[in-house]
């Protein structure tokens, strides 16, 4: 499987006839629920750098993820700015993630969905302002390895040990001091 297109995610969400959204979502998708503009932003951050440190992935805001029924799981989403979410996600990890934000139109809800898509990141590892690392497994956001972040920043060079001060070194004793 691989990041689904807009085509694929509309087919979907026919299944939530009969399931609820968190059995339709993989390593590559995910869906939220819509509160508001400023927790989605959060989510959209944390997601992002989840996906950019894995394979990539679709974040579907307006989608209630364990509801059953077509009708009672598509909420919808509403007062947002696609252009100013994609830049917020930008400013909001490190480094800058570039997305794609895009409307899906619906029946159900407020008549759209917001998806946020994000590719593979080249930069790993990915983190949020606030410090947060996590990577996509399975299904699941999860923390970063601390010891697989260290090699990730080692190998990219945005840790270099050689430029750490060495720690204190102690003067050799002489047996005789002439």
């Amino acid at each position: 499987m691989s990041i689904p297109d807009s085509a694929q995610i509309i087919a979907l969400l026919e299944r939530l006839k009969d399931v609820p959204a968190d059995d339709l979502e993989s390593h590559f998708l995910d869906f939220k629920p819509w509160e508001d503009a400023k927790s989605a932003l959060k989510f959209a951050c944390e997601y992002a750098a989840c996906f950019a440190n894995a394979d990539g992935g679709v974040l579907v805001f307006g989608v209630a993820d364990r509801v059953v029924g077509k009708a009672q799981a598509i909420v919808g989403a509403k007062g947002y700015d696609p252009d100013l979410l994609r830049r917020q996600i930008f400013n909001g990890t490190r480094p800058g993630i570039d997305v794609e934000v895009e409307e899906i139109a619906v029946q159900e809800g407020t008549g759209r969905l917001l998806v946020v898509r994000v590719q593979a990141g080249k930069q790993k590892p990915y983190g949020t302002t606030a410090g947060l690392y996590k990577q996509r497994v399975g299904k699941n956001c999860m923390p970063l390895d601390p010891i697989a972040f260290q090699q990730s920043q080692v190998r990219t060079a945005a840790l270099d040990w050689s430029g750490a001060p060495a720690g204190r070194l102690e003067k050799p004793q002489l047996a005789h001091p002439w």
